[in-house]
């Protein structure tokens, strides 16, 4: 499946001098010759302009924007910014004072209701022109959500709390206590998960930032696409458990400040790649096109990257097809492996034969995985007459190899979601493990692996989940 996009920022709409005005009717023709390119639109606030009223030409650009790129508005995910509030007084000494606390993320965490209640009104405008334009309420007391697409989930990430006064530059409070509350309603899955807010992560008080990013990483946020300072941006934040790639982008305007830019991009999910486009606007030239100046990365057009949490999911598989076995051979195999594996075994279990049928339902598994473990049934008699007598090794050594192929299985059983991409790399893992203990080619390895894989399928107790069953929080 690919999700395909593109991210606005930054319009500030009623900032409509004649570079802009050019700009932006240039703007829906592009969209309009690259709408193959957009199957939905992120717009990461300041739709306004220093707090003002969502008129009717605000309407008509938007509409504008997604008849060029024909979506609907059930397409289009929208966030507030600072420039979508309307300042007042009160709001302004409540903000000092949380800012002022020794501990900020305490202060906003903890927020009484009528403090709330005062803060968030100021952003009422926002959420009329919301209700209005998507119809739909904006979730206010909840402040981050999360709405749902096809493939992907869309967390939107409400910045602007505290956004309507001066001096919060680098200082804004996004209160995680309500973030980990919509975060929980993310599905345990493998759709991609989109995070959209007005503020970069710099923008962030020093208290909140490092646990936000952990929230990302945490929750398999893959994306965050943010705007506010209108110069576009990238960047990988890979120090954590998992990757969250954010992409700031330009805005809507033209002034001697603004970097006049949007960005597309599409995920691959099925491939698990993306890649992303910025779109510049050429002020002196009055044309848009496709920039390769915003860093290193993009220098050939697009910043290209994987999505390592989906990839381990989504690897294609090819089953080795096994080789002819010299049944002499495979039993000084299975003794030579058995030597070489003697360590300590904790298992104390007796071999009970499993239903195959039912485990290569319930492990997802394909018709060429069964009829490999067809083919190699028929060493299974060997396996038994070296592991499942004392003729070869003693009483207490034959729970030795199956211990080592359960413990292998133990790694990698969640990290992929079928049979096949399981066994598969039970037997890369194991191979590259043993391949210079044994003389063996890699080849024959791994065909003397699969059989022993098979029969512990058979004859113990692995492959008895069922991965057909999906652990959803739901909404």
């Amino acid at each position: 499946m690919k999700i395909k996009w593109a991210q606005l920022s930054d319009i500030h709409h009623m900032y409509n001098d004649y570079d802009t005005t050019v700009m932006r009717d240039n703007l829906i023709e592009y969209l309009r010759t690259n709408k193959n390119e957009i199957d939905f639109l992120f717009i990461t606030g300041d739709i306004a302009h220093q707090g003002s009223k969502y008129g009717p030409e605000v309407v008509s650009f938007l509409d504008s924007v997604i008849s060029a790129v024909e979506i609907s508005k059930e397409e289009l995910f929208i966030v507030p910014g600072n420039h979508d509030i309307k300042r007042n007084p009160m709001a302004d000494r409540l903000t000092s004072q949380i800012l002022s606390s020794a501990n900020a993320k305490n202060e906003i965490n903890g927020l009484d209701t009528d403090t709330y209640n005062t803060l968030i009104s100021i952003q009422e405008p926002f959420f009329n022109f919301y209700k209005e334009y998507i119809g739909e309420e904006y979730p206010k007391d909840a402040l981050h959500f999360v709405k749902r697409g096809p493939g992907f989930n869309v967390v939107h990430i409400n910045t602007c709390l505290i956004a309507g006064t001066k001096g919060v530059e680098g200082r804004i409070l996004v209160g995680l206590n309500k973030l980990y509350e919509a975060l929980r309603h993310l599905p345990k899955d493998d759709s991609l998960n989109i995070a959209i807010g007005h503020h970069t992560i710099n923008c962030i008080h020093e208290d909140e930032k490092e646990s936000l990013l952990n929230r990302f990483s945490d929750s398999q946020i893959d994306l965050y696409m943010n705007g506010h300072v209108h110069r576009a941006a990238y960047h990988n934040e890979s120090d954590n458990y998992n990757n969250t790639y954010m992409f700031t982008s330009g805005s809507v305007m033209v002034d001697s400040y603004s970097d006049p830019l949007f960005i597309t991009g599409v995920i691959d999910t099925e491939q698990a790649r993306g890649e992303v486009k910025y779109h510049r606007w050429n002020k002196r030239g009055e044309y848009w096109h496709q920039d390769n100046t915003v860093g290193r990365q993009v220098v050939e057009g697009s910043y290209k990257f994987e999505l390592k949490r989906l990839k381990k999911n989504t690897e294609v598989v090819e089953l080795d097809t096994p080789l002819a076995i010299d049944e002499d051979e495979f039993k000084r195999f299975l003794i030579e492996f058995h030597t070489i594996v003697n360590k300590e075994a904790n298992l104390n279990e007796r071999f009970v034969p499993k239903d195959i049928t039912e485990k290569f339902v319930n492990m997802v598994c394909s018709p060429t995985l069964e009829r490999q473990f067809d083919r190699c049934s028929a060493h299974f008699p060997i396996m038994n007459k070296i592991l499942g007598t004392t003729s070869f090794l003693g009483f207490d050594k034959r729970f030795i190899i199956p211990d080592v192929i359960i413990t292998e299985y133990l790694n990698v059983l969640y990290n992929y979601e079928n049979g096949d991409l399981i066994l598969q790399h039970m037997i890369i893992n194991l191979c590259n493990k043993y391949r210079g203990k044994v003389d063996y080619s890699e080849e024959r390895l791994k065909s003397y692996l699969r059989i022993v894989i098979f029969w512990s399928i058979c004859e113990c107790d692995i492959f008895n989940e069922d991965k057909r069953k999906r652990n959803v929080i739901n909404q």
